[in-house]
């Protein structure tokens, strides 16, 4: 659940929302950003015994920076739908973040189906897909996502050139601005986007009644 409102009502909207994941039997997951909660909302949440977790930025940058600050070192596939390989390479890594089934279901049904256009990179060498990611386009932005690369041949420019292909697709449909979210922690993926000219523009995080 998005956290969007007024400050005043803080308490009434916390309520509500752990109403609506009780009715479901579920752990209330909130997510907090600061493009739209209010600012003090994740030390209320704290207060009330929540955890925050998965803090993430949210970064954009000019299509053509990135077009010319990425690089087109592997053969990049372009297609409107995710092939079985790709979705094989994408899953193989979204698997080992304790991912399940219906997880698999949602991911394939609507994530990678926005109702929107959008395309889907593979990068190969010697015919095997080892990298993967997509752009969604709408309204003159890029967004990108599902960005993943197979273990065995990370740390060799895969994610750079899969990135590249993306954004060329992106320029080619009139995308001028590219925008895209990035786990904070992950050290490895913001130097790429920093090198790619991707600045900040906001961050959310999520909250969890839920205890380990």
């Amino acid at each position: 659940m998005l956290a969007f409102g007024n400050k005043g009502r803080m308490g009434e909207l916390v309520d509500r929302a752990e109403a609506f994941y009780s009715e479901r039997g579920a752990p209330t997951l909130i997510q907090v950003s600061t493009a739209s909660a209010p600012q003090d909302l994740v030390v209320y949440l704290q207060a009330r015994g929540y955890r925050s977790t998965a803090r993430t930025l949210v970064e954009e940058a000019a299509t053509r920076d990135v077009v010319d600050r990425t690089r087109p070192t592997l053969e990049i596939e372009i297609t409107e739908a995710p092939t079985e390989e790709w979705f094989r390479t994408y899953w193989s890594v979204e698997a080992t973040r304790n991912r399940s089934d219906t997880d698999l279901a949602v991911c394939r049904n609507f994530l990678l189906a926005p109702g929107l256009p959008t395309a889907f990179a593979a990068a190969r060498r010697r015919s095997e897909v080892i990298g993967v990611g997509q752009v969604v386009i709408e309204r003159g932005w890029g967004g990108v996502q599902c960005m993943a690369t197979d273990p065995t041949h990370r740390r060799q420019g895969v994610a750079n050139a899969v990135l590249n292909g993306l954004a060329k697709e992106a320029l080619h449909q009139g995308a001028e601005r590219i925008h895209l979210a990035v786990i904070a922690a992950n050290e490895a993926a913001t130097a790429l986007y920093e090198s790619a000219g991707f600045t900040f523009a906001h961050e959310y995080r999520y909250c969890t009644d839920q205890l380990d």
